[in-house]
C-alpha cells in the first residue's frame, strides 16, 4: 500500500532552468520524502524538461508525462497529474514556484487535522510583482534556500498580490463570500477525491486564467472548507509574464464563470464601482455596505463585513 499523503502537480511548458528550481525547492521540504510525490506534466514542451525531471529521480518519487502542443492547456495537464497522483491530497504549484522548506508538512497538518474537506491557499512572496520590480529581485533569489529568499522578500516587502484582499478583508477566508476567487493553481492544495467530485478542471479553458477559479466555485459549492496560511509559504521566481493581456483575459473569464454558475456573489464580477476597479469579495464588501447605509435609519451604526455578508 502506498504510503504517498501529497502529490504536487506541476504543469510546465519550455521553463526547464525555472522547473528545476522548483525541484529543488521540494528536494528540501522537511516532510519525509516517502509521503510525496511530484507529477510533472509537460504541455507539450520542446526543451530538456523531461531529462530535468529525470535528474532528480535520486532525491523525489518523481513522474513525468508529455501531452501534444495544441495551444494553452494548463487545465488539461492539470487533470492529467490529478489522474496519475496517489496522494490523498494535491498540492499544485506552477512552474517557478518554490515552496519553502516547511510548506509541504503544513499542507499535510492543515488536511489531516481538519473535520471537513480543506481547500488552502498557499501565500506566495514575488507573485504578480511588476517587470520593473523583477530586475532588483534577481540579484537576491537563491533556489537552494528558499527559506533565506522567503525572508529576504517578506523584508522588500514584494507580498503576495492577495496581500491587500487580506488586509480589507481580514485573513480568515472562510467568512469571505466567495474565497473560490483567490483560488489560483500557482500554490493550492485540496483532497484528492473533492477534486475527482468537483469534476476537475473544465478544459474548454484554454486560454490564460479563468480554470483555477471556476473549479474553485465547484468546491465551494461542496462545502469545501476555505483556509489561507501564511506558514505554507512559497515564492515565485522573477521572471517576465508569459501573457500581456491579463486583465482582458481574467474579466472575460469572469464573465464566462458567471455566465455557467449564474451565483449571487459572481454577479459581481465586472461590476463598475465609480471606475474603481476591486476584487470580487471587496465589490461584494462595498455593494453590500452602500445597499445597508441606503436601506438603515440616519443614525444606525454601520454593519461589521461579517454582517454585510
Amino acid at each position: 500500500m502506498s504510503s504517498v499523503k501529497i502529490s504536487v502537480v506541476i504543469p510546465t511548458y519550455n521553463r526547464s532552468e525555472l522547473l528545476r528550481n522548483t525541484l529543488v525547492a521540494l528536494h528540501h521540504q522537511t516532510l519525509d520524502p516517502a509521503l510525496f510525490e511530484v507529477v510533472v506534466v509537460d504541455d507539450g514542451g520542446s526543451d530538456d524538461s523531461e531529462a530535468v525531471v529525470r535528474s532528480f529521480a535520486d532525491s523525489l518519487n518523481v513522474k513525468y508525462f508529455w501531452q501534444e502542443d495544441e495551444g494553452f492547456r494548463a487545465g488539461k495537464a492539470r487533470n492529467i497529474g490529478t489522474a496519475i497522483a496517489s496522494g490523498d491530497y494535491v498540492v499544485y504549484i506552477d512552474t517557478g514556484v518554490l515552496l519553502g522548506s516547511t510548506t509541504l508538512q503544513t499542507h499535510l497538518e492543515t488536511h489531516e487535522a481538519s473535520a471537513y474537506p480543506t481547500v488552502m491557499i498557499g501565500y506566495v512572496y514575488g507573485f504578480e510583482v511588476d517587470d520593473a520590480t523583477i530586475e532588483g529581485l534577481m540579484t537576491s533569489v537563491d533556489h537552494e534556500d528558499t527559506d533565506a529568499t522567503i525572508e529576504y522578500l517578506h523584508a522588500a516587502d514584494a507580498l503576495d498580490i492577495r496581500e491587500s484582499q487580506y488586509a480589507d478583508l481580514g485573513e480568515n477566508i472562510t467568512s469571505w463570500p466567495a474565497p473560490f476567487d483567490i483560488f489560483w493553481t500557482c500554490h493550492v492544495s485540496a483532497e484528492r477525491d473533492e477534486l475527482l467530485k468537483a469534476g476537475l478542471f473544465d478544459e474548454s479553458f484554454t486560454s490564460w486564467g479563468g480554470e483555477d477559479v471556476d473549479l474553485g466555485v465547484r468546491l465551494f459549492q461542496r462545502n469545501n472548507l476555505f483556509l489561507m496560511d501564511r506558514a505554507a509559504r512559497s515564492f515565485h521566481w522573477p521572471h517576465v509574464k508569459e501573457v500581456s493581456d491579463l486583465k482582458e483575459s481574467s474579466a472575460s473569464a469572469a464573465d464566462r464563470i458567471h455566465s455557467k454558475y449564474n451565483l449571487w456573489t459572481t454577479s459581481f464580477y465586472g461590476r463598475d464601482l465609480q471606475n474603481e476597479k476591486y476584487s470580487l469579495n471587496k465589490v461584494i464588501k462595498i455593494s453590500r455596505e452602500h445597499a445597508a447605509r441606503a436601506s438603515r435609519p440616519a443614525h444606525a451604526p454601520a454593519p461589521s463585513f461579517d454582517e454585510a455578508v
